[in-house]
């Protein structure tokens, strides 16, 4: 399974419980409220992921299944279950779940993915505070090409891989594949490849 390429469109419980966070007043959920038990069960999915968080990805996708998703079914139960006044923060909150439900529930499909996107954001913030350096992407190619570029660093250090030594080793070696190679011939390239040299991984 973990061989094989597959692009999973992930939501983020950070951004959802933000929203039911706006529905506070004075800094505290309304007692008894549609939001504060919303907010509750939220909690309680972020308390569970942490238990097992340190877990091997095949491990904490068992637990996912067995005590994350019944939570998130009460979840969505629950956001079923009432009907809230347009342009208010409950209605705002309700909506922005509702909308994201088939990407908040892809956390169920694979013990690698996040419940959030905060390690992105992490990740790309050392981008982010130079970006006036970056004043030569004048282009939509170049900041295609400084895009693709931080992706395959990030990304390198994600798997645990040298950057510089993972990028001399494409470098060196995709050349040699031609002007189109094709899905499998990268196939061996990718950064969780076990074909990648000694000299590209991290000491």
């Amino acid at each position: 399974m973990y061989n094989n390429l597959i692009i999973v469109i992930i939501g983020c419980f950070a951004h959802a419980r933000r929203k039911w966070v706006d529905c506070f007043v004075d800094g505290k959920p309304v007692k008894d409220s549609m939001s504060e038990k919303a907010f509750q069960l939220i909690e309680r999915i972020f308390a569970l992921e942490s238990t097992w968080k340190d877990l091997p990805p095949e491990k904490r996708l068992e637990h996912r299944k067995k005590e994350l998703k019944p939570v998130l079914d009460a979840y969505w139960e629950h956001l079923n279950s009432f009907e809230a006044e347009e342009k208010t923060a409950l209605y705002n909150a309700q909506r922005y779940s509702l909308n994201q439900r088939e990407t908040l529930d892809a956390v169920l499909l694979d013990g690698r993915l996040e419940l959030t996107n905060n390690l992105a954001e992490r990740s790309v913030k050392p981008f982010v505070m130079p970006r006036r350096n970056f004043l030569f992407c004048d282009t939509a190619k170049g900041a295609t090409s400084s895009a693709l570029c931080f992706s395959m660093i990030e990304t390198a250090k994600a798997n645990n891989l040298d950057p510089f030594g993972y990028l001399l080793f494409l470098l060196q070696e995709l050349p040699k594949l031609g002007e189109k190679p094709d899905d499998e011939q990268l196939r061996d390239y990718l950064p969780w490849s076990t074909t990648i040299p000694a000299y590209c991984r991290k000491k």
